[in-house]
């Protein structure tokens, strides 16, 4: 169920053929924040009108209404799903004159020198717009998404637990305290990442389950369910948030802008880097197939921005990283640039978008530098090959 309504208190989803003047964004909280929001608004002169939804229905209304949205700010393993609705039209680099601040790891699914690409979906899979309008990783001179905000996620902890490793998320110590993620081309990685730690589960590519292997996780799912293993299974991070602030939870599925929130809150949380290797996930902006004139004109402008650096520093103050870390780097202090990408302990206090502070001097972000965090990736959130068979079998599991 959509339970968000636009910034601007109208319906999110008007009605086709109102008159507009805002630039409609339709996207999630992760990148959908008041700071964004007013710097673009500055920057650009545009009203903006932030369709804020939780992943699956911002998924779900980027394929099936595209009369609702100008630009989609998603992630790129939805493109699997919403590129083949043809509810998106291809971006013309040549519009682009940002486009040289992108660095490689979008481009290639690797950066600097790491050799091997991790499992999954990273971005380059689906990055260029073929000839034949598909999605491929042969550089052409059009792209599907305009890669933005990305990270290596693990998992989070509150208070004093001491975990390392994925397995701690189906350790029975810690039955009716666990997160997990409901959709499944995250949380059921993070499940996979837990089982695999704890011996429980051999497959030929996490990122890719055959329907037997599907079937595997799914049964492991029903037991750690039945066993009361988990708090809850979350779709929007507020409520994920609220688990954690309210103590119902100690561990699990969390994504690096709500322990953001939780820090701000005063709560006492980390994001463990797990030594098995982290969970990457890569966000962007396309467009909708529908915007043209104006409203294609105010788009472009408005996702050049997003490579400018400003959009970047202050997501950078919300856990995330930018596909233009070096137009990044010309907005931040160097006190801030060492703390959140230099992986440096704090030269002072660390303020959140909303100058919260959430680290004192001398603390140490988790998880090492940007290029350590990056490296540390070993599979990308991802649409399988199965998808559809372990959507149904998931849902199933979680009574949806």
């Amino acid at each position: 169920m959509e339970t968000a309504v636009a910034s601007s208190g109208r319906p999110a989803a008007p009605a086709v053929g109102r008159a507009r003047e805002a630039l409609r964004v339709l996207g999630t909280s992760v990148t959908q924040i008041e700071p964004v929001k007013r710097a673009a608004e500055e920057d650009l002169g545009l009203a903006l009108d932030f369709i804020t939804l939780d992943g699956t229905a911002a998924q779900r209304r980027g394929a099936l209404y595209p009369d609702t949205f100008d630009v989609y700010d998603q992630w790129f393993h939805d493109l699997d799903l919403v590129w083949p609705t043809a509810s998106l039209q291809p971006i013309d680099i040549a519009r682009l004159p940002n486009w040289g601040e992108v660095n490689e790891l979008p481009r290639t699914g690797r950066l600097g020198p790491v050799a091997a690409r991790a499992l999954g979906g990273d971005p380059s899979r689906r990055l260029w717009v073929q000839l034949d309008g598909s999605l491929g990783e042969a550089q052409t001179d059009r792209v599907s998404m305009v890669p933005t905000v990305h990270n290596a996620d693990g998992f989070a902890v509150v208070g004093d637990i001491e975990a390392d490793s994925w397995a701690a998320m189906l350790d029975p110590a810690y039955a009716g305290r666990v997160l997990l993620q409901r959709d499944p081309a995250i949380g059921a990685l993070d499940l996979l990442l837990a089982m695999g730690a704890r011996g429980e589960l051999h497959a030929d590519d996490i990122g890719d389950l055959s329907q037997e292997e599907a079937d595997s996780l799914v049964a492991r799912l029903k037991e750690a369910l039945g066993a009361g293993q988990f708090a809850g299974v979350w779709a929007d991070e507020a409520d994920a948030i609220a688990a954690m602030a309210e103590g119902r939870a100690a561990l699990g599925s969390l994504w690096w802008s709500g322990a953001i929130k939780l820090r701000a809150a005063g709560v006492p949380v980390r994001m463990v880097s797990p030594r098995e290797g982290c969970r990457g996930w890569f966000g962007g902006l396309s467009l909708s197939v529908l915007a043209e004139g104006a409203p294609r004109d105010a788009a472009y402008a408005y996702i050049n921005w997003w490579l400018s650096g400003r959009p970047g520093a202050i997501l950078a103050a919300n856990g995330a990283y930018m596909a233009a870390p070096d137009a990044v780097r010309r907005h931040l202090s160097d006190e801030e640039w060492s703390f959140w990408y230099a992986g440096q302990p704090a030269a002072g206090d660390i303020a959140d978008p909303f100058g919260q502070t959430i680290y004192r001097k001398g603390e140490l972000r988790e998880g090492g530098s940007y290029a350590e965090r990056m490296a540390s990736v070993v599979v990308w959130d991802t649409i399988m090959t199965e998808h559809n068979y372990l959507l149904r079998r998931w849902e199933h599991a979680l009574g949806l």
